[in-house]
């Protein structure tokens, strides 16, 4: 019995199956034609609201949109390049990591994609593991939802740690290509939706003949996301969208090409760059022009007003390092558990600070203030709490710790940061956001954070260890200033 057609389905059809631009009314008119029922008008602002960030539509304007068929039916044809790098060849396997991009569907997962040979047949797959510094460029440029999430954590070595990826086994392929070292593979798109593509050989003497035409493809394409780029809206379309917004609007010359390699496109850029941020995740904007300074290279001189509306405003006030959400969690693992000296804490955590308040007022309301925290803390500790999460907490906490005390050894050799080289900062300034973060997770104990909030932290400790061990060798032994 086939399924009711819902009004959902109904507009998820539509996006789909449009073949030409359309705006916001026209996209609800047609709902309305093929519904032929009232449709309520919180309803049909939800229906507006889903166009946004869509998946399978380009937001052009506000009121203006861009369907992912339209766009494959005009530039759908041309071949993706791929290069196989030194160990695919090796073990004559593939990882398609971001070479697919922009033709690979942000619905589909790596392992759900097929590949076909020349004759029609479907190239086998296997799962693998390799060390991260192995593959992780096959995924430098690749939408979140490709990136590989299967990740073993070595312990002992989290610089060994390994990713569980999807390879094809291309040794049938190879050996019917006849394909050397110096070829390329040329992938072609079959089915979007399905993740379905057929390889056949890219031969060197034919890529170097067209290398003049992939110049001309790279500069026109550079030259029309330029004219996209530069309003507050840059980072509202991921690389994916960009690409293929760019790509549609070229000349149909220009699209007469034998291949496309987004990696040599990027190698090819002049005038703007790759950018990564949290919310939205790979983009590209105007050179030097990033809307993201995720580094503060010179010290920020703050002016002391002696403010008293909380124990935030007093940390800013005073210049500390903390926060006063990552000060509650440093109290729940101080008060909780015997591994650190109440004492001595507080003197690494306010220093030379303790006696610099602006004035008596400003005193008094800190200590009117930590009186009533460690009260409420007391009472929080009367309450059961998972032994992972405080074990998480007192190991983050741990490590805030330690990246307080390299800040007072800095200060005590009257050292600025912008005198720090810029990788010194850099882990500096990784580090301090993974603790901010999972501080302000594991502040409230009696709301913990869900399982997926407490796997990502305990992963992402794992990862960040190394670089704290460096940054405090680097800092406590390496470094000449000293």
């Amino acid at each position: 019995m086939p399924h009711k057609l819902t009004l959902q389905t109904l507009a998820e059809n539509l996006i789909r199956e449009s073949r030409e631009p359309f705006s916001v009314d026209e996209y609800i008119e047609a709902i309305q034609k093929h519904w032929r029922r009232r449709i309520a008008p919180a309803t049909l602002d939800h229906l507006k609201q889903t166009l946004t960030n869509h998946s399978h539509v380009i937001e052009v304007t506000g009121e203006s949109y861009l369907p992912y068929q339209a766009v494959l039916d005009r530039i759908g044809h041309i071949p993706l390049e791929i290069q196989l790098g030194k160990a695919e060849l090796q073990h004559q396997r593939m990882i398609p990591g971001h070479h697919l991009a922009p033709f690979i569907s942000p619905d589909l997962e790596e392992d759900e994609l097929t590949f076909l040979d020349p004759r029609g047949r479907e190239i086998p797959k296997k799962k693998q593991s390799f060390f991260i510094e192995e593959v992780i460029n096959h995924y430098q440029y690749s939408h979140e939802k490709h990136f590989p999430y299967q990740i073993k954590v070595n312990q002992w070595m989290p610089g060994k740690s390994t990713l569980k990826l999807t390879v094809w086994d291309l040794r049938d392929l190879l050996a019917q290509l006849e394909f050397h070292p110096e070829d390329r593979l040329r992938v072609r798109l079959v089915d979007y939706y399905r993740g379905i593509y057929s390889i056949d050989a890219y031969p060197v003497a034919l890529w170097s003949a067209n290398r003049l035409r992939a110049r001309s493809l790279h500069i026109a394409l550079e030259d029309e996301l330029v004219k996209k780029l530069g309003g507050a809206e840059d980072s509202a379309l991921s690389l994916e969208k960009q690409m293929l917004q760019g790509l549609f609007h070229l000349d149909a010359g220009l699209l007469q090409m034998p291949a496309f390699s987004l990696t040599a496109f990027v190698e090819s850029m002049q005038k703007i760059t790759v950018m990564r941020n949290e919310d939205a995740g790979v983009y590209l904007a105007l050179d030097g022009d990033s809307p993201i300074k995720p580094y503060a290279l010179e010290s920020v001189h703050q002016t002391p007003q002696g403010r008293t509306g909380s124990l935030q405003e007093i940390f800013e006030d005073m210049g500390l390092a903390f926060s006063e959400k990552e000060f509650k969690a440093i109290l729940y693992s101080m008060m909780g558990t015997e591994e650190f000296d109440l004492e001595a804490v507080f003197d690494l955590l306010f220093g030379a600070k303790k006696d610099c308040f602006y004035d008596q007022k400003q005193h008094q309301a800190f200590y009117r203030m930590l009186r009533k925290l460690l009260n409420l803390i007391c009472d929080e500790l009367k309450g059961p709490e998972s032994r992972l999460i405080a074990q998480l907490r007192n190991k983050i906490v741990y490590m805030k710790l330690r990246l307080i005390e390299m800040l007072r050894y800095i200060e005590a050799q009257e050292v600025c940061l912008e005198d720090l080289p810029e990788e010194v900062l850099e882990h500096m300034a990784d580090l301090d956001g993974f603790c901010m973060e999972g501080l302000h997770h594991l502040s409230d104990r009696p709301e913990p954070p869900d399982l997926k909030t407490i796997h990502d932290l305990r992963l992402a400790l794992q990862m960040v260890q190394p670089n704290l061990d460096y940054l405090e060798e680097t800092i406590f032994y390496r470094l000449g200033v000293y």
